[in-house]
C-alpha cells in the first residue's frame, strides 16, 4: 500500500469511495476500469477506504443538517419527506459524505505534512571552511569540498556526504549524537572527533572522549588518540596518533605519519584547493611530516618540495610532481 498517495490520485480515490456508496452497475464497471488503469489506483483506494473505516464510528455520532432545512413546495405530497424517505436518506448521506471526504482528506494531509523531507544540506567549496552551530549546542567545523546533511527536526543526526568535518558534540546519554556515512554510523559517547569521507574510504579520529563506530559487520569503540580507517570492502584498520594532530587541518596543519601520498593529495586539495598530480607509482609512497597550509601558495609549495624531496611545477592551482 502507498505510504501517502499522489495528491491527484488521492482525490480520485476519495471521489470513487463516495460514488460507490450509492452506485449502480454502470458505476461499478467504470470503477473497475479505473482500478485496472494503474496498479497504484488500488493502493490509493484501499488507503482511503481504510481511513474511512477508522473514522466511521466518529461519523456515526456526528450531527448533520436535517432534511427539514429543505421545505417541500405546498403542492407536494405530505408524505414525500417523512422519516425513512429516500430523499431524506440522500440528504443525510450527502452531508455524511462531505464530512467523510473532508476527514479522510484531512488525515492524508496531516500524514503528507508529517512525511515531508526535513533534511537540508550545507556544503563548502575547496579551500573554504565553515562552522555550523546546532540547536543542541554541538558544533561542526567543515573543511573544504565538504557536504553534510542536517535534519531540521533532529539536531542530533548528521550525515556526512563527502569531505571532512570536525565535530565538537554536547554529550547526552539519553539522546546520542549520530553521524551517518553511507551504511556506517558513528555514535558519540561524549567527544570531539574528526571524520573524513571519500568514495574510497571512511576515516575517523578521536581527539577527546569516545566514539562508537558501527560498521556493516563490526562495532568498535574508539578512545582519544584512536584512528579508524574503513574501506568499501569492510576492512578496518586501527591506529594511534597524538591527540593534537587529529583535526589539525583546522589550525592550518596537515600532520602525517607513514601516510600514502594519495591521501596527502586529497587532503591538500580539500584544505587549499591545490590539485597535486603525482607521477605513476608515487601515490602509494609513504609520507611523514607536517604540511603548513597557511601563507601564500609559493610558500606552501616550497615547504612541500622539501618534505617530499621532489620538484613541484605549479600552474595556478594545478601542481605536478616531476618524475625523477
Amino acid at each position: 500500500m502507498l505510504a501517502f498517495p499522489d495528491p491527484a490520485m488521492l482525490e480520485q480515490a476519495i471521489a470513487w469511495h463516495l460514488r460507490l456508496k450509492d452506485a449502480d452497475e454502470d458505476t461499478w464497471v467504470e470503477f473497475a476500469e479505473w482500478l485496472n488503469a494503474d496498479p497504484a489506483h488500488n493502493d490509493a483506494y484501499e488507503a482511503v477506504a481504510n481511513r474511512d473505516a477508522y473514522l466511521s464510528s466518529a461519523l456515526e455520532k456526528a450531527t448533520f443538517p436535517s432534511s427539514d432545512q429543505h421545505e417541500p413546495a405546498p403542492d407536494e405530497d405530505a408524505h414525500a419527506h417523512e422519516p425513512g424517505d429516500g430523499i431524506a436518506r440522500r440528504s443525510h448521506w450527502r452531508w455524511g459524505a462531505i464530512a467523510a471526504s473532508m476527514a479522510v482528506a484531512g488525515v492524508f494531509a496531516v500524514q503528507m505534512l508529517s512525511n515531508r523531507d526535513t533534511s537540508y544540506a550545507i556544503a563548502t567549496a575547496v579551500g573554504e571552511t565553515r562552522t555550523v552551530s546546532l540547536a543542541d549546542g554541538s558544533e561542526i567545523l567543515l573543511n573544504g569540498n565538504t557536504e553534510v546533511i542536517l535534519d531540521r527536526n533532529d539536531a542530533r543526526l548528521v550525515e556526512i556526504a563527502r569531505g571532512e568535518a570536525r565535530f565538537a558534540v554536547k554529550h547526552d546519554e539519553t539522546d546520542p549524537f549520530t553521524v551517518v556515512a553511507g551504511d556506517q554510523r558513528l555514535v558519540d559517547i561524549g567527544t570531539v572527533f574528526n571524520v573524513v569521507r571519500t568514495d574510497r574510504h571512511l576515516r575517523v579520529g578521536v581527539a577527546e572522549g569516545a566514539v562508537r563506530y558501527q560498521g556493516t559487520a563490526r562495532t568498535v569503540e574508539l578512545r582519544a588518540g584512536d584512528n579508524l580507517a574503513a574501506d568499501g570492502r569492510g576492512k578496518i584498520e586501527i591506529s594511534q596518533s597524538p591527540v593534537a594532530s587529529i583535526g589539525s587541518w583546522a589550525d592550518g596543519e596537515l600532520v602525517y605519519d607513514q601516510t600514502p601520498l594519495a591521501q596527502v593529495t586529497d587532503d591538500l586539495y580539500r584544505s587549499t584547493g591545490i590539485s597535486l598530480k603525482l607521477p605513476p607509482g608515487m601515490d602509494s609512497r609513504r609520507f611523514s611530516g607536517v604540511i603548513q597550509t597557511n601563507g601564500d601558495r609559493d610558500a606552501v609549495r616550497a615547504r612541500l618540495e622539501v618534505l617530499i624531496d621532489a620538484k613541484i611545477v605549479a600552474d595556478g592551482a594545478r601542481w605536478s610532481v616531476e618524475a625523477r
